[in-house]
């Protein structure tokens, strides 16, 4: 028994209440897994963030989105960009005690690879798992098919888990001698080194961690000990916790009203910054009519964005296609270059969408679509209305449907049930303009909630795929504003807006800091609580 528990031990005996530093974080959505082969949205994120340790890390501190050493605390390229070689830091521990070593990572890159699920997509095609192997203890090689330049920033999404507690709890399954690979077991489990420890998990509800005394980055007086992570799905009720000092952190999906609202309470930060997010409403380009290009484009003419972003989206700039303009802007891309290319701005002109949807034989009244929100999305529902009355107009029924966040996950993984329309909001996953392009329209991608669209353009394909391989930065990102401009001319969404990220805490909360990638503002070990 180490020193703490045996004076908590003691304290009991004396009635002394020795108080853990907790936090409580209020979550909109369900978390819908928490298996870092398969997370994909900001919830799971945050719970494979916190509980695991990924291959290298965003530099976070510095105010930064690229990559900086932290599994690996070094790593080299070949000469042809093929061969990558990183050096594994010593000394980490998973929760059961065991050192995390070079087999470790060869495990969880393959595991990603065979169940080909999450964010698997990155490196299907690129690497083969047989590719991936262990030089020694203490470093892995990593020989990619082809180059791919943005490799090392994908790898802020490989999170280690621990091979030997995995194979200790094999489940039968398709995998041959893997059995089930461990999906079963870290359907409820974790097995990380993060600086959290799994206490209990719900995924409709909860999701409760405790500290890993032993997390190789030490701890420091007054940083998070205990996480309460609640799914609360009524807007109103979390702010009234937050107010009342019940919570101590909301997410960042409320309305901007409400943000606003915050910004006047007492004892409450709003922290508010351009963001590297779209917002879209996504259309299933694989059913009919949608997938009728003149139908797309009379929808996405038939919106009023003007009133979305006066209205819904306060302080938002208007999307030009999938890419957040933050994203390009990083990369030295100036509107008027973005304009080149077809990458615009969609307008309403209501006369132009019922030409459209007469040239494609449809009549008013003949259409019924379906547009599907999560439970608690207020924007998204607000969206959805606008949009309902806009379709109206020019003769499309827009039904509603409200569902929970989990569900929408589950009806993106097949054709069956993927939806007519959906509103997402979406991320940079990685500081690449790659993340918001074959992430999203590239086939190997299609079966998350990114890709509901399901779209599918052969030029665009091949350009997103010479892009990868090409090692020349200039025309790399030629071909990555070519395909995007072509995407934009395909109406896969309604792209709305790159919207203000805003985020609301108590004043007593410290080290808050957002730097545009999905999920990694919300890693409780960042923050103290100073009251």
């Amino acid at each position: 028994m180490g020193l703490r528990q045996r004076l908590v031990a003691l304290g009991i005996v004396l009635g002394i209440a020795f108080a853990q530093v907790s936090f409580t974080y209020l979550e909109g959505q369900e978390i819908p897994t928490i298996d870092p082969a398969k997370h994909t949205d900001e919830s799971s994120l945050h719970a494979v963030i916190n509980m695991y340790d990924p291959l290298v890390y965003p530099r976070v501190s510095e105010g930064l989105m690229e990559p900086g050493p932290h599994v690996a605390e070094s790593w080299t390229v070949s000469s042809d960009g093929r061969t990558y070689t990183f050096k594994i830091r010593r000394g980490i521990l998973f929760h059961d005690g065991s050192e995390l070593t070079a087999d470790d990572v060869v495990f969880s890159m393959r595991r990603m690879l065979t169940l080909k699920k999450g964010f698997s997509w990155l490196w299907l095609g690129l690497l083969d798992p047989g590719n991936v192997r262990a030089v020694d203890r203490y470093t892995v090689m990593f020989q990619l098919n082809e180059p791919f330049a943005p490799f090392v920033s994908t790898l802020t999404q490989l999170f280690i888990v621990n091979k030997k507690l995995v194979m200790a709890n094999l489940k039968p399954g398709p995998y041959g001698a893997l059995g089930d690979y461990g999906e079963a077991f870290l359907a409820n489990a974790e097995a990380g080194s993060g600086p959290y420890q799994l206490v209990r998990y719900e995924r409709s509800t909860l999701l409760e961690m405790q500290r890993f005394p032993r997390y190789w980055r030490g701890w420091k007086p007054k940083q998070v000990e205990h996480v309460y992570y609640r799914v609360v799905k009524e807007e109103a009720t979390m702010r009234t916790l937050l107010a009342s000092g019940q919570a101590d952190m909301i997410d960042q999906w409320r309305t901007p009203q409400t943000y606003e609202a915050l910004k006047r309470t007492p004892s409450v930060v709003v922290d508010e910054k351009p963001s590297a997010q779209l917002f879209h409403v996504q259309m299933n380009t694989q059913r009919p009519p949608l997938n009728d290009v003149r139908v797309r484009r009379a929808i996405a003419l038939a919106f009023d964005y003007n009133t979305a972003l006066r209205q819904i989206f306060l302080g938002a700039v208007q999307a030009r296609g999938p890419v957040p303009l933050i994203a390009w802007q990083a990369y030295g891309v100036k509107l008027e270059d973005l304009d080149k290319y077809g990458i615009v701005a969609y307008r309403q002109d209501l006369e132009a969408a019922r030409k459209e949807l007469a040239a494609a034989g449809i009549r008013p009244g003949q259409v019924t679509l379906t547009y599907v929100y999560p439970e608690g999305g207020n924007i998204q529902r607000q969206v959805g209305l606008l949009l309902q009355s806009n379709l109206n107009q020019i003769g499309i029924r827009l039904n509603l449907q409200e569902l929970p966040w989990a569900r929408i996950v589950e009806m993106a993984a097949s054709p069956e049930s993927t939806p007519d329309m959906a509103a997402i909001y979406d991320t940079l996953k990685y500081p690449h303009p790659d993340s918001h392009t074959y992430g999203m329209y590239h086939p190997s991608a299609w079966g998350s909630y990114r890709t509901i669209s399901r779209y599918s353009n052969g030029v665009v394909t091949a350009l997103l795929e010479r892009a990868r391989r090409s090692t020349d930065p200039k025309e790399q990102l030629e071909l990555y504003l070519r395909a995007t401009g072509l995407i934009v001319k395909d109406y896969p969404s309604i792209y709305v807006a790159n919207p203000l990220h805003r985020i609301a805490f108590r004043d007593y909360v410290k080290g808050y800091r957002y730097v545009g990638l999905l999920g990694y503002d919300v890693a409780f070990y960042d923050f103290t609580v100073e009251r």
